[in-house]
């Protein structure tokens, strides 16, 4: 701002009204793009944190549903793996049910059947859980963006003090066919343990 020869202002001139307006509209950008910064760190975080508790639900459930597998007498083997799908029976207290853990289309999903108090009811479901098409609708997405996913059994036979010898399912687990779904209380069968692996864009998950 300039001066008369009295000492009085005269008002800015054009060019400094000019610099002072390019100035602000730097400090603006800079601000914005500080603010910009912020909610995209703010929501990736929420969505980590989403991601996180989507994921530890969908472990808990797994591990919920493996601690009730049964052997149906339906199903060819107690734990069926087939690469992409992991079908097991497990009891609840309406009966047993069977339940699908599979991975359609990068998204691992969780299907399973209305509780059978006959064979004939959980035979049924061993159907239809062949076409996915026909139970997609009714299958819960617990993850999305899932790359692989595989599963893995410890068998009596093969533990040792060492700890266990992980082998697919595919090539390693079996349960003798029977001809009678049993009582709810019945105890479950299944190996010493299960292992999961999760292949996402993060990396590895193993449970």
């Amino acid at each position: 701002m300039s001066t008369s020869a009295h000492g009085r202002p005269k008002g800015f001139t054009l060019v400094e009204v000019m610099v002072a307006l390019v100035i602000m509209a730097i400090l603006a950008a800079l601000a914005m793009r500080g603010m910009d910064a912020l909610m995209r760190a703010k929501e990736s975080a929420l969505a980590s944190t989403d991601r996180t508790l989507k994921l530890n639900t969908g472990m808990s459930q797994f591990e919920y549903d493996m601690s009730m597998v049964v052997d149906s007498k339906v199903l060819p083997k107690a734990i069926m793996f087939d690469g992409a799908t992991l079908r097991i029976a497990r009891r609840s207290p309406q009966g047993v049910q069977l339940v699908l853990w599979t991975l359609q289309d990068r998204r691992w999903q969780r299907w399973a059947s209305a509780p059978a108090i006959h064979m004939s009811e959980l035979t049924d479901a061993w159907m239809r859980s062949q076409q996915w098409g026909a139970i997609s609708a009714s299958a819960i997405t617990v993850l999305e963006n899932v790359d692989d996913f595989q599963v893995y059994v410890c068998n009596p036979a093969s533990a040792t003090a060492a700890g266990c010898s992980w082998n697919n399912v595919q090539s390693t687990q079996g349960a003798a066919p029977g001809s009678a779904i049993p009582a709810s209380g019945a105890p479950a069968l299944q190996p010493n343990g299960i292992r999961i692996l999760l292949k996402v864009p993060e990396g590895e998950i193993t449970r």
